[in-house]
């Protein structure tokens, strides 16, 4: 017979991850935290597990972080591509052993005076080592004239500057929508709004790349899309 211990230790342990669950899901919801909202519930729902980074050329290392909007719409989305290169360098910052991250004020700084595709001469002039590349292929926000849904096309290189500027690694991470499957009509929130929620998304889809995480953290993406 099964010591009934074991079942009153199974219970307690069980209700323990549905609160911590339940607290969790509640405090970032109420926070606006689409991404610890995902990253916190479905690492509690699947019991912790976690893939290893894919790339780990960034530890142990000076990083600097651009992003290059769309060539045919460079102006009109400039704004969305410093805000994802600026939070894909925070992601990194907390998640990558002993990397150190180049101010974005110097990528701000830099981007006002040269072109996008000069990234290498970035690198050297802020003495990165390595050199994060994010091309935005394509990005808007709407699906029609009413509905929001984000689209983006992403590829995303490193180069390391001690080679030099030898690509490290590339991926063509492709086609985000957000919502996934269907829109969100544009009368229930500011189109500012729905775009930093976007950024984050996209900027959560690049940076697991380095370190580890859920792999399944996009799956609940269309149920706070409205949050």
């Amino acid at each position: 017979m099964m010591d009934r211990s074991f079942f009153q230790t199974s219970g307690s342990r069980t209700r323990a991850t549905y609160l911590a669950a339940f607290l969790a899901i509640t405090l970032l919801t109420t926070t606006g935290c689409v991404s610890g909202l995902l990253a916190t519930g479905i690492y509690l729902w699947q019991g912790g597990n976690v893939v290893p980074a894919e790339c780990e050329a960034l530890e142990d290392q000076r990083v600097v972080v651009v992003c290059r909007p769309p060539s045919s719409n460079e102006y009109r989305h400039a704004g969305a591509a410093r805000s994802i290169g600026k939070l894909v360098s925070q992601k990194l910052a907390a998640n990558v052993k002993d990397i150190e991250i180049v101010s974005h004020s110097e990528v701000d700084n830099w981007v006002d005076e040269q072109d996008w595709d000069n990234y290498k001469e970035l690198g050297r002039a802020v003495k990165a080592t390595r050199v994060v590349y994010i091309e935005l292929d394509n990005f808007d926000l709407y699906k029609g004239t009413t509905l929001y849904q984000g689209d983006a096309e992403i590829n995303v290189s490193v180069y390391d500057m001690d080679s030099p500027g030898q690509a490290v690694w590339e991926r063509n991470i492709g086609q985000i929508l957000f919502p996934r499957n269907s829109g969100i009509p544009s009368a229930d929130k500011p189109v500012q709004q729905f775009k930093r929620q976007f950024e984050e998304v996209v900027s959560d889809q690049i940076a697991v790349h380095f370190y580890k995480h859920n792999p399944n953290a996009a799956f609940a993406l269309d149920a706070v899309a409205n949050k």
